[in-house]
């Protein structure tokens, strides 16, 4: 009977839809309740993300210019409590870039608990965690490696069939980009806070940002002492003169034996003479001192005080009053040859030689003071007058030079050897402290030992073709003047600060064959700073205060690769506005390093090119830079600005 029901109950069709409804509905509500708040949740889920993608991007920025963390959190839990996300729900952390290897990133997580009020009844929970999370990347920007200071002016500007190559920098003006058809600028970005670059030929090669750049050598230590140290050179003062006006002159000659061998023994020396040859042999005990007005040597005749040292003394008053060059010198010589061995020299009026003639001292100190005449030439009274002829300082030696030196055509110069000597050299009557003829090689031994000097009070000049200069290595060459060379000149490494200005072929000449090389200007480890209180006149290179021209091909200066100093080439005037010029020719220039003209222009034309060295780096800094006239531009970044950082949402 029970069983009869059950299959009648079974079989029953009324009220089934009920029935399922019944069961279904609880189902039903759970899933739209689900539905409903997981839909709710994503819309939190967007909303939190664009919070998180403002945060991150914001913080990155903060971080970028202020290099610090706490910032970069503060920042961006800041942004996050603007979208009513509270600090507890926001991490912030400094991560490595999804993106690119060896970049940063700002990672920004929020994670919200969303409260569910349905899904509970199905017991699936009742909060739901939503997170999202954005990642900023600090992508390194391009440094400017040719960037135009001033706001105002001419910015970077082309013309003429010039070129710019900065492929993996920046050229940057704070002013205007001018770059007309026929020229071009290759590089990853050109930025300009002026007017949109000029470029009807599309002749810009990179990406173009508007935005002000950053000096980033305004606030460099090394540089601020450099300007400072180059600005204090008038203070210099110029050696004075010793002080001889006792003794007998000594002349050499074929006649009046008698009269100098007797004063060289009343000075306690003796002497022999050979009448065939017209020789002398002068022997002066060591460790005296020996005092004389002067020596004079007549032609064809050879001297040799053979047996002085370094602990004698020899004092050389005021010379013979008529001949030697038609005036006044403490020893003059234009005989054969005249050497001495070391010692310390005082010499009160100078020393002249004569054309053909070999004149040699031995290393010591040499005190040396100015000619009362003109040297033959030279245009003034000098304390070295080399004229024609060898003359031969040994080292290492200590020279004191009142009234500089001289050396002309043809003739040879070398001032000390080994590395430990020093040079304080004032100016000749004329202003020049040394000044060098065509055809002449002039040699300065290194000067870098504890305490040595390279101190010139005084112009340092190689107006004509044709010369060979090396100067000293010296950890500060000093220059009270300006310094110009038309010859071929080898810099020894180390500071040169230059009170006026410094030109390399501003009048003519160009590379010669020097020490074994064809130069125009060389040196590895230097630095060269002028406070541009003079500037070059009467040239293409007029009020420049670095000046490179007239054909010199050959020009190859590098900055220092570490130290203070470091990746520091050519830097000009903190105050003077006189800028840096390459023109006539000036190929082939290797540069390395930071040229920096804060206050001045830069500009290349008649042909010139300007480049780094290979595998180092050329930057360019000036308050405007200008190319024209075929030339062409090489340049690479050496300093970057502190903090420069593009910021990128990449995740």
């Amino acid at each position: 009977m029970i069983f009869d029901l059950l299959r009648r109950f079974s079989r029953h069709r009324a009220g089934t839809v009920s029935i399922i409804g019944a069961l279904t509905l609880p189902l039903l509500l759970g899933f739209v309740s689900l539905a409903g708040e997981f839909g709710y949740g994503l819309v939190v889920k967007v909303e939190n993300q664009r919070t998180a993608d403002l945060a991150s991007f914001a913080a990155a920025l903060a971080y970028s210019s202020t290099n610090s963390t706490t910032t970069m959190t503060s920042v961006a839990q800041n942004v996050a409590a603007l979208n009513g996300i509270g600090a507890s729900q926001t991490s912030v952390g400094l991560v490595s870039s999804p993106r690119t290897a060896g970049d940063q990133a700002v990672s920004v997580n929020i994670l919200r608990n969303d409260v569910l009020l349905l899904a509970p009844i199905l017991r699936s929970g009742s909060t739901l965690p939503v997170s999202s999370q954005a990642d900023a990347q600090l992508a390194a920007a391009p440094s400017a490696c040719i960037l135009a200071l001033s706001g105002s002016g001419t910015g970077v500007t082309l013309s003429g069939g010039t070129s710019v190559s900065a492929a993996s920098c920046s050229v940057s003006s704070n002013a205007t980009v001018s770059v007309p058809c026929g020229t071009s600028i290759t590089a990853k970005s050109v930025s300009y806070n002026g007017t949109t670059p000029t470029q009807p030929c599309s002749g810009i090669s990179g990406s173009l940002v508007k935005q002000t750049t950053a000096d980033p050598l305004a606030s460099n230590t090394a540089v601020t002492a450099l300007q400072t140290h180059a600005n204090s050179l008038s203070s210099l003062s110029a050696p004075g003169a010793p002080n001889v006006s006792t003794g007998t002159l000594l002349e050499f000659g074929y006649s009046n034996q008698s009269t100098t061998q007797s004063a060289l023994t009343t000075a306690g020396c003796s002497s022999s003479y050979t009448n065939s040859g017209g020789s002398w042999t002068v022997t002066c005990p060591n460790g005296g001192t020996y005092t004389f007005a002067g020596v004079v040597v007549d032609g064809g005749v050879s001297v040799s005080f053979a047996a002085a040292t370094t602990a004698a003394t020899f004092n050389f008053g005021p010379g013979k009053s008529s001949g030697c060059n038609g005036g006044t010198f403490s020893i003059c010589n234009t005989g054969s040859t005249l050497t001495f061995g070391g010692g310390t020299f005082n010499i009160s009026r100078g020393i002249m030689t004569g054309g053909g003639t070999t004149t040699t001292f031995g290393a010591g100190t040499f005190n040396i003071g100015s000619a009362t005449s003109s040297c033959s030439g030279s245009g003034g009274n000098f304390s070295v007058c080399n004229t024609g002829t060898t003359l031969t300082f040994g080292g290492p030696s200590t020279f004191v030079i009142a009234g500089g030196i001289y050396n002309t055509g043809g003739s040879t110069l070398t001032m000390g050897s080994g590395s430990t000597n020093s040079f304080n050299i004032g100016p000749s009557s004329s202003g020049y402290a040394v000044l060098v003829g065509g055809g002449s090689k002039t040699t300065f031994a290194d000067a870098t030992g504890s305490g040595d000097l390279f101190q010139l009070v005084g112009n340092l000049s190689a107006p004509n073709g044709g010369t060979c200069m090396t100067i000293s290595a010296a950890a500060q060459h000093d220059i009270d003047g300006y310094f110009s060379t038309a010859g071929g000149t080898a810099l020894g490494a180390g500071v040169y600060s230059v009170y006026g200005y410094i030109a390399f072929g501003a009048n003519g000449g160009g590379d010669v064959s020097c020490n074994g090389s064809t130069i125009g200007v060389s040196g590895t480890g230097v630095t060269l700073v002028m406070a541009g209180q003079s500037t070059v006149s009467g040239s293409s290179c007029t009020s420049a205060v670095f000046c490179e021209g007239a054909g010199f091909n050959n020009i190859s200066l590098s900055a220092p690769t570490s130290g203070t100093d470091a990746n520091l080439v050519i830097i000009g005037p903190s105050s003077a506005t006189g800028g840096a010029y390459f023109s006539e020719g000036a190929s082939n220039t290797l540069l390395s390093g930071a040229l920096y003209f804060p206050k001045g222009p830069m500009a290349l034309s008649g042909g010139a090119s300007v480049g780094n060295q290979t595998g180092q780096c050329l930057q360019v800094i000036a308050s405007q830079i200008t190319l024209s006239g075929g030339t062409h531009l090489t340049s690479n970044s050496c300093i970057s600005s502190s903090g420069s950082a593009q910021v990128e949402l990449v995740q």
